[in-house]
């Protein structure tokens, strides 16, 4: 940890080699969701030269510190591990503790990240939506891909 005011406590996983200044990010809520989006990914990151980084935002609850989480960090890292290989595009997985996921989302984004989002439709606004709304008005770009 950077310092004991951080919020956030980031591991890197798998490093692919930084060629690029712009990456594709793509938050990681669960296994089948992005596996709905890294295809895209790679769509966009073809013959661009772009990095796709695989970002698990892990909610440590209150009371537990952040360096020791309550889910084991190994079997974090291989489930992200699982997921990078299903592309040929270079992957960077990243695991972000933090007490609040869009907080540790945000703290792991550079400036203007283009952020690729697997959201469900609906009529009404979802917590994912939401999220995409926020992330736009800080300057992010979001691309949302229907998980259907």
């Amino acid at each position: 940890m950077k310092n004991e005011t951080d919020r956030s406590l980031r591991g890197r996983i798998d490093a692919a080699p930084a060629v690029s200044s712009l990456d594709v990010v793509i938050p990681h809520r669960t296994p089948q969701l992005t596996r709905i989006a890294l295809p895209h990914a790679q769509d966009l990151a073809a013959g661009l030269h772009l990095r796709i980084r695989l970002i698990d935002v892990h909610v440590v609850p209150y009371g537990f510190p952040l360096h020791k989480p309550t889910v084991s960090p190994k079997y974090l890292a291989r489930r992200l591990r699982r997921l990078a290989l299903e592309v040929t595009a270079p992957v960077s997985a990243e695991i972000v503790y933090a007490l609040d996921r869009e907080q540790g989302l945000r703290r792991s984004l550079a400036r203007g990240s283009l952020v690729l989002m697997t959201i469900k439709r609906s009529w009404w606004p979802t917590g994912e939506k939401r999220l995409a709304a926020r992330l736009r008005k800080t300057g992010h770009q979001v691309i949302w891909v229907d998980s259907e």
